[in-house]
Formats: structure tokens, C-alpha cells, sequence
């Protein structure tokens, strides 16, 4: 199979250019790493890691993930004078955090103020009751409503991070409360690298954890292994684990999320799981209850492409509608998500083609070419071709060209100005799906993001942030766009103060 061949078949599975090139690297040097990552992590003892490593770094904090959460924490950890190491098994900053589009959720914030928005933290915690909070401890619902807007802040003024002018409504809130970073969150990630380097954190990368080093009941490091000749033994007075979700880990997404096994991720490289086993292997309490964070996806690129138009009709395997088009994304994910093949169809004519850009134009080729897209004199042909319902297709079709000539979308209710008619033949039916970007489960903490074990007592010395912790938080759907952001930049400030505040104690 020649390259181009390699790809369609990495694409046709839900993987875009850009991903395949990326998922390439990193796979490349997870192998290099042998049987690192093969490995399943275990407890080891102090005696044990001295044994086993043939050098040792000694630090007041160490961190282990290098992304949103993990880089926060560090920054703050030294800011507050702890000596701190962060070790990341990449070969870069390799958190899911670098691949956001740069929404932070928050409330009571410097920019709603200056836009004359009147809010508060009350007013957030209350909405996060409403997204499932009422199920999780209220002292974390609290405790995030009252500094994810202080995050921002901190974010937007301490380190003079780019937002968008523009606030946004998320979720089914009806404050705007996300703040959209300019052009995405890498503007975020690098800021607080910047400020952990001028506060004298030390990065290694390629550096892959591998047990935590218990003493006592106490965890005291971690052994990790850069190449089978070079095993460190990190002892340090604090550990704080961020090494991000699991979605690249079927065995954890099947044990834990079954309702989205199979579900195609673009989640970061290194989301595999380690570093919450770790925990767990030491008697960590795992939270969870089953969710995940989506988005819609098409295989002809990556990310939400511009081509799942909320002004086209969405129709399921059956050719009927199922959503108003211009809904929540994270609502109407979770609905595909239990669809047979996980996919839905959006129905196109000439006129929204003609209307592509040349990106878009190439990307819709693409579909035709590799046949998840099919173009036809009748909405009929065209869904017939991929196996759709076409009768029923053009029985949906027809009744929504008449709610649209008629002004009112009395099925879903979308509005008006994302109402156009769809009748110029040649007519166009896209496949369109659903992808992971994070997994909502973890690590049990509490608001000072101490690790608590199975009978609620805080492992010591252990601390977590981010979304490997992220169910402390979120229940199970996904409270608003911007949230789990915040969430790793907010668990990484406090985890990182409060690990470096215990060391002096």
C-alpha cells in the first residue's frame, strides 16, 4: 500500500492530513520508547527504584504531564519557591491543551465588565447545578464557579494572554461566559511555559512516568525511563500528576465510557491512561460516570469542519431528522454518539456547493473521492448511495423546504435566519460523524487537589490537575464549551500553590 493509500484508509477511519502526520510522529516515538508504554504502571518501593534507576533527580515539586494543567502547576509550584521538575513523555508539550480551539468558561470576569455584562459566581454555580453538578460535591461546583473567572484574569491580565473581543453563550446558559482565546489556546500554553521557565522549572521530555515510588504510605516520586539505559528515580517532597485523559486507551474507554467505545479521537498523542494507573495501582478512588467531551467531525479534515453547516438538514441513517442543526454541538455529539456507525448525513444542493471556498471545495472532493460523499440529480439517488432510506430522505426533505418557504421550523424549532431552501438540484448527501476530545473521569480530589484514596483521605504527597482529574468536576455531559479549558488552567494554579505550600509547611 503506497502512501497516498496508507492515508485514504487512516482518513476513511476518521483520521484527517493533518492528524496522520502528527499521529505518525508521536507513534513513531512511543515505539522508540519500547515497552514503556506496554507496561502496566505498578506500585514500586523506594528500596526497588533505587535498584532499579541508574541516576536520581531530587526536587521539592514534580509534575508529571506537560500540558495546560501540568505547565500551570509547575509555574505556580515555582513561583511560590518550590524547586520543580516537570517530565512530560513526549517530545513536546504534548497535552490535548494544545490542540483546543481556546475557549475559557467563567464568570464575574474583567472583560464581561468592561462589555457591561452584570455576572457573577453565584450565577455560574447555579448553572453548573443544572449540568449535573446537583450530583457531584458542591464543594468543588463552588469552588470552580468562583475562580474560573479568576483564571481569566489572571490569564488576560498577569500574563497578557490575546482574548477575542467577543463573548460567547455555551451550552444552554443565557449569560455569555466563554472567553475565546486569540487565534486558539496554544497563545495560553505558551505563556505559562514562559512564565515556568523564567521561574526556573526544569522540563525533561521524553520522559515517560512509569511507577509512582512509595515509602511508608507515602508517595515519594516517580520512576520513569527514558530509553531501557536510562531509568531516573524523581524523588520529590510533592507529586502532582497531569497527565491528561484516556481516550487513546481503548481497554480504559471500554471499562470506563462503553458507551463510547469506537468513538474515532483527536485527542493529544500521549492521552493513554498511564498516569491515572499509577494512581489507581496505589488505591487512588477513580470518579466517573461515563461521559466524554465531543464535537461533530467529519473524515475530510480535522477538528469540527466547516463543512457540518448548520443551515444544511442533518438527517440519520433513516433519512429523518433528528436535531435542530444549529444546536448545542456537545448535546446533539452525545445523541450520534448511539447512532449505528456513529454517523449522521447532512443533505446539501448546488447552490451551498457553488457557495464552498476552495478549502472547503478541496475537502468536499476529497468525500467524493473517497466515497463517504455522493452527488445525485435527486436527494433520493443520493442518499440511496450510501445505503440511506432515499424515499424517506426525500419525503424529509420536502416537508423541511416547506417549513422553510413557510418560515418556521416546527419540527426542531431552528430559527429562522439558519433557514434556507434546499432544492436546486444536483443534490448532495455528506457523512458526517463524531469525535472524542477528552474523557471525563478520574482521579477522585478535593479542592485542594489532593489525590483522596477509596475510604476519602488524601494520599500523601499526591496531588493531581486537569482532565485526568476532571470528574471531580464534570458529571457525565459536558456543562459548557470552555469548561475542561478552565478547568486544567484553574486545578494546575491551585494544585501547583498548594503542593508548593505543603513543601514549606
Amino acid at each position: 500500500m503506497d502512501t497516498r493509500e496508507t492515508m485514504r484508509a487512516f482518513v476513511g477511519n476518521g483520521f484527517s492530513r493533518r492528524n496522520f502526520v502528527k499521529l505518525a510522529a508521536g507513534t513513531a516515538l512511543l515505539a522508540a520508547l519500547g515497552p514503556i508504554t506496554g507496561c502496566a504502571p505498578k506500585t514500586v518501593s523506594a528500596q526497588e527504584a533505587s535498584a532499579s534507576a541508574n541516576r536520581t533527580v531530587s526536587c521539592d515539586v514534580l509534575v508529571v504531564g506537560g500540558g495546560g494543567a501540568g505547565v500551570t502547576a509547575a509555574a505556580l509550584a515555582a513561583q511560590n519557591g518550590a524547586d520543580t521538575v516537570l517530565i512530560e513523555k513526549m517530545g513536546w508539550l504534548a497535552g490535548s491543551s494544545s490542540l483546543a480551539i481556546g475557549t475559557l468558561y467563567g464568570a464575574g470576569t474583567k472583560m464581561q465588565q468592561e462589555q457591561g455584562i452584570d455576572d457573577g459566581w453565584e450565577g455560574l454555580y447555579e448553572y453548573f447545578l443544572t449540568r449535573g453538578g446537583d450530583k457531584q460535591d458542591d464543594e468543588m461546583q463552588r469552588f470552580c464557579a468562583q475562580h474560573f473567572g479568576e483564571t481569566i484574569d489572571w490569564l488576560r491580565e498577569d500574563l497578557a494572554v490575546p482574548f477575542k473581543d467577543t463573548l460567547s453563550l455555551k451550552g444552554t446558559d443565557t449569560v455569555p461566559r466563554a472567553h475565546n482565546l486569540k487565534p486558539d489556546a496554544t497563545v495560553a500554553l505558551n505563556a505559562v511555559y514562559a512564565m515556568a521557565l523564567q521561574n526556573g522549572v526544569r522540563f525533561d521530555f521524553e520522559m515517560p512516568a512509569e511507577s509512582l515510588i512509595v515509602e511508608n504510605g507515602e508517595v515519594k516520586g516517580v520512576l520513569a525511563r527514558h530509553s531501557a539505559e536510562d531509568v531516573v528515580e524523581y524523588r520529590a517532597a510533592k507529586t502532582i500528576i497531569a497527565t491528561g485523559g484516556f481516550c487513546r486507551n481503548s481497554q480504559m474507554i471500554d471499562e470506563y465510557m462503553p458507551d463510547y467505545s469506537g468513538v474515532y479521537t483527536e485527542v493529544g498523542v500521549g492521552c493513554t491512561g498511564e498516569g491515572l494507573q499509577m494512581g489507581l495501582d496505589i488505591g487512588a478512588d477513580y470518579i466517573g460516570h461515563g461521559g466524554t467531551n465531543g464535537i461533530l467531525a467529519c473524515a475530510v479534515s480535522a477538528g469540527q469542519s466547516k463543512l457540518i453547516d448548520k443551515k444544511a438538514m442533518w438527517v440519520n441513517a433513516e433519512g429523518v431528522r433528528f436535531n435542530n442543526e444549529a444546536g448545542q454541538t456537545h448535546d446533539i455529539y452525545y445523541q450520534v454518539a448511539h447512532f449505528p456507525g456513529q454517523s449522521f448525513y447532512a443533505v446539501y444542493d448546488k447552490a451551498m456547493v457553488e457557495a464552498l471556498n476552495a478549502d472547503l471545495k478541496a475537502s468536499y472532493d476529497l468525500g467524493l473521492e473517497m466515497g463517504i460523499f455522493a452527488e445525485a440529480e435527486t436527494v433520493e439517488e443520493a442518499g440511496n448511495a450510501l445505503g440511506i432510506n432515499g424515499a424517506a430522505l426525500q419525503q424529509q426533505l420536502d416537508e423541511y423546504n416547506a417549513m422553510v418557504a413557510a418560515g418556521e421550523d416546527t419540527q426542531f424549532g431552528k430559527k429562522a435566519e439558519n433557514l434556507q431552501p434546499i432544492d436546486q438540484g444536483p443534490f448532495s448527501v455528506l457523512t458526517m460523524g463524531v469525535c472524542t476530545h477528552g474523557s471525563f473521569g478520574g482521579y477522585k480530589v478535593n479542592t485542594q487537589f489532593q489525590v483522596l484514596d477509596t475510604a476519602g483521605q488524601p494520599i500523601p504527597n499526591l496531588y493531581s490537575a486537569g482532565e485526568v482529574c476532571c470528574g471531580s468536576f464534570i458529571y457525565d455531559d459536558y456543562p459548557a464549551g470552555g469548561c475542561g479549558l478552565n478547568f486544567s488552567y484553574t486545578s494546575g494554579r491551585y494544585a501547583g500553590i498548594n503542593a508548593a505550600n505543603a513543601v514549606r509547611a
